[in-house]
């Protein structure tokens, strides 16, 4: 985590672990306790008030996505589609 130029790095005690991060959000939603997550995840929850965000004036390092496929050529539009609506999804993330 960062603020500003300053960086903190622990290993912390976990109680949970999922690999998805709604799950993750949901059952922080219900009082299981503190979680770490995205703005993208948590944003309905903190906008119905069912979350509240700890230590706002640190965040997480950014993370760059990559999409992997075969090659631009003779590409299937499902996938075209699917690609604009990931980058239309993050893009002010």
């Amino acid at each position: 985590m960062s603020r500003g130029k300053t960086e903190w790095e622990r290993e912390l005690p976990v109680r949970l672990l999922a690999n998805s991060p709604e799950l993750l959000v949901r059952m922080t939603a219900t009082g299981i306790g503190i979680g770490a997550s995205t703005e993208a995840v948590a944003r309905p929850y903190l906008q119905r008030g069912e979350l509240v965000r700890v230590l706002p004036e640190w965040s997480f390092p950014t993370v760059t996505g990559w999409a992997v496929f075969p090659g631009r050529r003779l590409m299937p539009a499902k996938t075209r589609v699917f690609l604009d609506m990931l980058e239309g999804a993050f893009a002010d993330v």
